[in-house]
């Protein structure tokens, strides 16, 4: 798809089997596992519920859906609650194995393959980090005392563990019902892009009110209309928030294609359920398409303010901070080995202050990049083109980070705190 712009002058955890693990688990199973009324007792379910929701609870960042009803609620703030417990002794075991799978692979390479281009930049990567058993000891040790100082958590999952099996042999639990829910929570996460933290994500959940019809209403399927209308929405709102009419770019058909896979990917397991309704969807996506390349073609052609200049520094400033933070990480795990080495302190406090230079800097240009907006938006408001810009431009993912970025500054009293920056640097 061609759009013409405006005018302008980035899972494994070492050491704890996610399946087979020791401990015993509540003697509350050994009863009937059916009710009297019909159907699984509520414990039942909830356990199930409480397998299928912890499918990748070790991973750094936990791929979550809203709950459907107030039985899956419960299970899913039980599981996240303890995992909270256990989020650096997550980390950490994933630092670990990352790290052991980069000495496995510098290993291969030397041994089979001397001559890759990878090579080098993988032996300095590794260099980088120091004197590697001492490394993976201190790792050893903290995750040591992580797993002692949470255990009550720790074997919250353990015995998890024990209960899957338990209810996988009898077929209370099937590897296919799990991969079915696997996909639906993919399908629906809420965490798309890894940025809530375990507590933020408790925040969230705790916080949606559900109903206890919601599950009725949630497992009656669509009918194809509501498909297809659900789709649309799909669609255009992804044109919306990932085709940026400030870009300069005219050729957009990666944007489009991701878009409608997007959409493909979200609606699989409904779409299977409707034989020869691609056809109806590609119309659905052409149709969205002739509307969004109808707007821009609506967009008064006025010369306005190059916020995408300033984006492009901006986005200089986050690498250059990105790489500076992992420094400092890196310097920080030296200094915790040699507490004595003045150069690993000078060091980290150069670091240091050039991250506090480069978050002034990502501030300024966030106040330029949002004046500038404003600014634009008056232009566009007098000719009577503010309703045209806001459909193109109102959800730029990049706007709307800024906005949210000043909000949180000015609550602050012009202070980012640490733990935000984190979602502004993704």
């Amino acid at each position: 798809m061609y759009i013409l712009p405006v005018s302008v002058s980035q899972n494994s955890l070492n050491g704890i089997s996610q399946k087979k693990q020791v401990n015993t688990f509540s003697k509350q199973h050994k009863a009937d596992e059916v009710s009297f009324t019909g159907g699984l007792r509520p414990e039942i379910i909830k356990n199930q519920l409480k397998i299928y929701l912890s499918q990748d609870i070790w991973a750094e960042h936990l791929n979550v859906k809203m709950p459907e009803a107030p039985i899956e609620k419960e299970a899913i703030l039980e599981v996240l609650q303890n995992r909270l417990k256990l989020d650096r002794f997550a980390r950490l075991c994933n630092e670990k194995a990352r790290l052991k799978t980069k000495v496995i692979e510098l290993n291969n390479l030397m041994e089979k393959d001397p001559l890759n281009p990878n090579l080098p930049k993988l032996r300095q990567e590794l260099e980088n980090k120091g004197n590697l058993s001492s490394v993976f000891k201190t790792l050893d040790k903290q995750i040591e005392i992580e797993s002692k100082k949470n255990k009550p958590a720790l074997d919250y999952f353990k015995n998890l563990d024990k209960l899957e099996d338990e209810y996988l042999s009898k077929r209370l639990v099937r590897y296919t019902k799990m991969d079915k829910f696997w996909h639906k929570i993919l399908n629906n996460n809420i965490n798309k892009d890894g940025k809530y933290s375990t507590k933020e994500l408790i925040d969230i959940i705790s916080n949606d009110k559900v109903s206890v019809n919601t599950v009725k209403n949630v497992s009656k399927p669509l009918s194809k209309k509501e498909l297809l209308l659900k789709a649309e929405k799909e669609y255009e709102q992804y044109l919306r928030e990932n085709i940026d009419i400030y870009e300069g770019r005219i050729d957009h058909t990666d944007d489009v294609l991701k878009g409608r896979q997007f959409v493909k990917d979200v609606n699989k397991e409904i779409i299977q359920k409707y034989p020869g309704i691609e056809k109806n969807i590609v119309n659905l996506f052409r149709a969205v398409e002739k509307k969004y390349k109808f707007k821009t073609r609506q967009l008064p052609n006025v010369q306005v303010y190059p916020i995408e200049e300033i984006w492009k520094d901006m986005r200089v400033v986050e690498a250059d901070m990105k790489d500076a933070l992992k420094d400092i990480a890196t310097l920080k795990e030296h200094i915790a080995l040699c507490p004595e080495n003045k150069v690993f302190k000078e060091t980290l406090d150069s670091r240091e202050k050039v991250v506090e230079k480069l978050k002034q800097d990502w501030i300024e240009g966030m106040k330029i990049s949002l004046n500038y907006e404003n600014t634009n938006r008056e232009i566009f408001k007098e000719v009577n083109g503010l309703p045209v810009y806001e459909y193109l431009a109102g959800e730029n993912k990049i706007i709307k980070k800024h906005r949210a970025a000043l909000a949180v500054y000015e609550a602050n009293k012009g202070v980012i705190p640490d733990n935000y920056w984190k979602e502004i640097l993704g």
